[in-house]
């Protein structure tokens, strides 16, 4: 469970402090979502900035600023200090990468920042910086409520503690939003959902009141309660909150409620490993320290193709990309291994091939494993020996003479071959000359 490092924004407005508050704030100008507030230079910092998309408030863009680094992000185009870069990127400790539902930012300073390229930013901090943060997403100090509600000893509104974090620009217009009265509420319906038996896992873990007061104020503020976005971006909200505290939120959404459409044929799951298993990486899962999540995932049984972009493929069907791709069974051949493709991994082994020993000129040795040097020798010389594995007597062995060279004074010739076979003294195969060279 570690909900309790996590701040989340969501739907039209709705905000979960680090502490455990959830509140809403409609503001559309750029804020300061959570900062390192402890230390003369701090460490980051994480803006965001809403924008009207047909009639639903969207996440317009998140900037992440690190050292001296800025991180901007948006649907389009992703920029470090401006320049634009593709994703997956690494930079200053920063890995930046996105699948078919998140952007994901993690550093090494302790901080994960995630979007969901719509209504849904959630950042994650270190325990380090306890009591040290300051934005919508509170101070982290663990106590609701207390310093962020409060200021100069009287209780402020959300309204009043968002418009103190509003980023000021140089030519922003952006207005302050002002308090408004209550609106009529239409409990029934989202207390009818989030109490729902099928959300016990969920339930026990997070007391569901705060975000059912957010799905009231979002169908309050929909004319039209057919638009799934009145109703989804608080269930989606209570079901990421709920993976985060360790239980088992339910699939429920269906095609005609708050359906998510995913790429090739993955299929949407409210909590999974966000670790991937491919072709060329099959067991990415099961060594997955990350937190279990939503998103797009291959169907049980299956690994994502990331060889030939086929989409979720049986491990069996997986190739091997070697310059070429290769089909499992098909051989890949180089000068001493063979490889053959297996359900996307190389199962290779060393081709034998004969080596050489030799002696040259009488005085110039080759080893079988590639060695040269020069002997001078006036005796009989092992050139080599084959033993048994189960016996003391060797297979063969074979002696060479080596004599000074008669009609060269500092040379050596080879006088003598002999081959004993079996340890056999009356077996031996003898070559005799006046001098082999």
């Amino acid at each position: 469970n570690h909900v309790s490092s996590i701040c989340s924004t969501w739907g039209r407005e709705h905000f979960k402090t680090f502490d455990g508050d959830v509140y809403q704030f409609p503001g559309m100008c750029e804020y300061n979502l959570v900062s390192d507030c402890h230390d003369t230079f701090p460490e980051f910092s994480v803006h965001m900035k809403r924008k009207e998309n047909d009639g639903n408030p969207t996440v317009s863009y998140v900037v992440v600023t690190i050292s001296d680094f800025a991180f901007h992000l948006s649907k389009d185009v992703v920029t470090v200090n401006d320049l634009p870069v593709k994703l997956p990127h690494y930079q200053a400790g920063v890995q930046m990468e996105r699948n078919a539902v998140y952007i994901k930012l993690q550093s090494k300073v302790g901080i994960i920042v995630m979007w969901n390229l719509d209504d849904a930013v959630m950042v994650e901090i270190d325990n380090d910086y306890t009591n040290r943060t300051c934005g919508l997403c509170g101070d982290f100090n663990g106590v609701p409520v207390y310093n962020e509600f409060l200021l100069d000893g009287r209780k402020i509104s959300p309204i009043e503690f968002g418009n103190i974090h509003k980023v000021h620009r140089p030519n922003d217009d952006c207005e302050d939003p002002y308090e408004e009265e209550d609106v009529s509420q239409e409990q029934n319906t989202c207390e009818e959902m989030l109490h729902a038996e099928t959300w016990s896992s969920c339930t026990k873990l997070i007391d569901p009141e705060p975000y059912i007061q957010a799905c009231v104020q979002d169908m309050c503020g929909c004319t039209n309660h057919s638009n799934d976005f009145c109703v989804c971006s608080t269930l989606s909200e209570f079901s990421r909150q709920c993976s985060h505290a360790g239980g088992e939120p339910p699939n429920w959404r269906t095609s005609k409620f708050c359906a998510k459409q995913c790429p090739f044929n993955m299929v949407y799951e409210e909590s999974g490993s966000p670790c991937v298993d491919t072709c060329t990486h099959q067991d990415t899962s099961s060594f997955c320290e990350d937190h279990k999540m939503d998103g797009c995932f291959c169907p049980p049984g299956t690994v994502f193709d990331d060889i030939s972009m086929r989409g979720c493929i049986a491990q069996s069907e997986c190739q091997c990309k070697h310059g070429k791709i290769y089909e499992s069974g098909e051989v890949y051949r180089q000068e001493r291994e063979e490889c053959t493709c297996f359900e996307g991994r190389w199962a290779c082994e060393s081709l034998s091939t004969p080596s050489t020993c030799a002696v040259e000129e009488g005085s110039h040795v080759t080893t079988f494993d590639g060695k040269d040097f020069t002997f001078h020798g006036n005796c009989y010389y092992t050139l080599a020996k084959v033993e048994r594995k189960d016996d003391a007597s060797p297979k063969f062995t074979i002696l060479v003479k080596l004599v000074p060279c008669a009609h060269q004074e500092y040379d050596t010739c080879l006088k003598t071959l002999k081959i004993l076979l079996n340890n056999d003294r009356n077996n031996v195969s003898s070559i005799l000359g006046s001098c082999f060279k």
